[in-house]
């Protein structure tokens, strides 16, 4: 096939609605996933009676543990129990539980209490905590399971992680040390003064006015609940099946012996119910005794007898297993791994344009997005939807989507460019969320916990949640993939002024990045309008997310109008595309977790602005610099071109059409890729 054939196919392929085909296929691809992925028996025309996320509500900070409260000023701190055995507790984390409104396995509880109780590990796939006394590594279900059986040997023991410094100054404690035992918490005085301090202003209606220290020793309370709740043993987990309802309410092992003697109607018969009671003493028998191999026989026979109460309701071993591979992989944490090694490799493929470098890459790029692809399809199947309700989720979706179009304009151009800045995209998004608890210090911060949770009920609808949600997502993942493109575009302006020829190269692939998002914001912001009317009852309100979104697709029209018409040329568009997302950053970001109000509250947080804001100024200054470089050398002549090329491209700087620069490029410049 000639050089003129394949740039025409090229420039068919990149016309308006060039990329209609891929981004149609995937969010078809997700609609389809998401009917698979439905709960059993729910239909969107049949009343929903699914339970939904609740709300926590404020503990009572003198509440303290069992056995204790906060009279007792023991600080003493001892060395953790010696289990004299290593459990296999794969079994036991097999175990089904109803707990934060669905249905998952006993491995996920462990793993999201003893995570914000002892704090996110890394690199690790689950949280673990070391003995300082002993040096000894202690794993997330042998911790659970020794408070849960012998909550008295931990109480004075440093499992309880601190980590904000001020607030350790402030009690008293050391600062080189993370983790404190519970009674020397409770009992200090200081930290139940800021407890009062904070729960005496929610009461009031003055959240606003509870401080950052007072926020932070919230979260200390936070982790002695989950503690308290773990101590309670029995009492504190729903493990025992409703009998024929998929959407009815679970027992606790107490709750269930406990129905036997108060004469209600109870959930089975009394033999079945002591068989199931027999099961869970052997369990404990054999831990306390301890004897490893009895342990993994009767955690078996344990999940076999609950499972043979209601095998029609108890999940499947495929479906608790899939979750329990989720949670072990942490496939987004190995995914930006390799998203950073693309990156690296994709710095040396630009500037030395060598094929190795290229292949390496794509490489790291393909094995990071597989990452990426298999955590997105097994979060979506376990949750049973799009993996976009909350700030976490659709970090995640808009890192995928950045890769995903990057990847898309890669095969058509082979450029390097755009693999480089999808796969620094994709690392940014997912090491973002995955390390975001290590500088919070706290894993369920909301909006941003990782946990999967219901849906609130206006979201329920899945096929308006794909179509909507997806594509307003999507046009995220272009701009943010335009903002990257942007960025290398002015950093050749600033760093490189005389690079004329990679200049005018960039700002093609930044116009047509941003022609893809724009569409997608279009089109997702009119989907929104009819989903507000079937959800509210009205197409448009001026909702602050609805403002900000219309905000955001103004500014980038802007910007094309400007190109488009000749107001400033491709470098004015270059600017732009980092400007501009500074506004997709606030209808993202800045409404939920800024403002935090409106009917687009659902997935709200709050904090942030210490960190966002110093990065928006120190993108500003970027910009700021690379614009007075341009302005001081855009006189100068190219010393990169042939005198005929850089003519035409002067000539073009305002063209509505960038296709004819493109092609002159592309045949002066030999691809990396070949």
């Amino acid at each position: 096939m000639k050089h003129d054939e394949v740039t025409k196919m090229k420039t068919r392929i990149l016309s308006p609605g060039s990329l209609s085909g891929p981004i149609a296929f995937l969010i078809f691809s997700s609609s389809i996933l998401m009917s698979s992925a439905r709960a059993e028996g729910y239909k969107p025309d049949q009343q929903d009676t699914r339970p939904v996320r609740q709300q926590p509500r404020p503990a009572d900070p003198h509440a303290g543990l069992p056995g204790m409260d906060d009279t007792d000023t023991d600080v003493t701190e001892s060395p953790f129990p010696d289990p004299k055995m290593t459990f296999d507790f794969h079994d036991l984390e097999m175990l089904c539980i109803q707990d934060g409104g669905r249905k998952k396995p006993l491995n996920t509880l462990i793993n999201e209490n003893i995570e914000q109780l002892v704090g996110r590990p890394v690199f690790a796939t689950s949280p673990y905590i070391v003995d300082k006394k002993s040096g000894r590594r202690v794993g997330a279900s042998e911790l659970f399971l020794s408070i849960f059986l012998q909550p008295e040997e931990w109480k004075s023991a440093p499992i309880v992680l601190v980590a904000y410094r001020p607030l350790k100054e402030k009690l008293g404690l050391s600062l080189e040390e993370k983790h404190f035992s519970p009674r020397r918490l409770i009992g200090n005085a200081k930290l139940r003064k800021l407890w009062d301090s904070a729960i005496e202003k929610r009461r009031s209606g003055a959240e606003k006015e509870v401080t950052e220290m007072e926020q932070e020793a919230e979260i200390i309370q936070q982790r002695l609940n989950i503690l308290s709740s773990i101590m309670q043993g029995t009492g504190s987990i729903s493990i025992v099946p409703h009998p024929s309802d998929p959407h009815g309410t679970w027992l606790s092992l107490e709750a269930l012996q406990a129905s036997y003697g108060n004469g209600e109607k109870t959930y089975y018969p009394a033999e079945k119910a002591e068989v199931v009671f027999g099961k869970f003493s052997a369990l404990v028998h054999a831990f306390e005794k301890p004897d490893s191999a009895k342990f993994a026989l009767a955690a078996g026979e344990f999940r076999t007898s609950l499972r043979d109460l209601s095998p029609t309701v108890y999940p499947s071993f495929e479906t608790l297993d899939r979750e329990v591979t989720f949670n072990s992989l942490r496939p987004f944490g190995r995914a930006w791994i390799f998203y950073l090694g693309a990156v690296a490799f994709g710095i040396v493929a630009i500037r030395k344009k060598q094929k190795p470098a290229y292949i390496g890459m794509m490489a790291m790029f393909l094995i990071g997005m597989g990452f990426h692809v298999y955590g997105f399809v097994l979060r979506c199947l376990i949750a049973g939807r799009p993996p976009v309700s909350n700030m976490y989720e659709s970090v995640i979706w808009v890192g995928f989507g950045a890769v995903f179009f990057g990847l898309i304009f890669e095969l058509i151009y082979k450029r390097r460019y755009f693999a480089a800045c999808g796969a620094a995209a994709g690392f940014m998004c997912l090491s973002l969320m995955d390390l975001l608890p290590l500088y919070t210090g706290n894993s369920a911060t909301p909006g941003t916990s990782s946990s999967i949770s219901p849906l609130q009920p206006v979201l329920r609808d899945n096929f308006w949640l794909t179509v909507h949600v997806l594509t307003i997502t999507l046009s995220y993942a272009a701009f943010m993939l335009t903002w990257m493109l942007g960025h290398v575009t002015l950093g050749k302006h600033l760093f490189n002024p005389s690079a004329k020829g990679e200049q005018h190269e960039l700002h093609q692939f930044v116009y047509r990045a941003m022609q893809v998002g724009v569409l997608l914001l279009a089109i997702g912001t009119i989907l929104g309008g009819v989903w507000a009317y079937y959800s509210w009852g009205r197409f448009w309100g001026w909702d602050p997310k609805e403002t900000w979104a219309f905000i955001a697709l103004m500014c980038y029209l802007f910007v094309l109008h400007g190109r488009f018409t000749g107001w400033w040329g491709n470098f004015g568009m270059s600017v732009g595309s980092v400007v501009c997302f500074q506004a997709v950053v606030m209808a993202w970001y800045g409404v939920n977790f800024v403002l935090g109000s409106g009917l687009h509250a659902y997935g709200s947080g709050a904090g942030g602005k210490e960190i966002i804001l110093p990065l928006v100024g120190l993108d500003m200054l970027f910009t700021i610099a690379a614009i007075v470089q341009h302005a001081q050398h855009k006189s100068k002549p190219p010393v990169d071109m042939p005198p005929t090329a850089t003519a035409e491209a002067e000539s073009t700087l305002t063209s509505a059409d960038p296709i004819t620069e493109v092609r002159a490029l592309q045949d002066a410049s030999p691809s990396a890729g070949e």
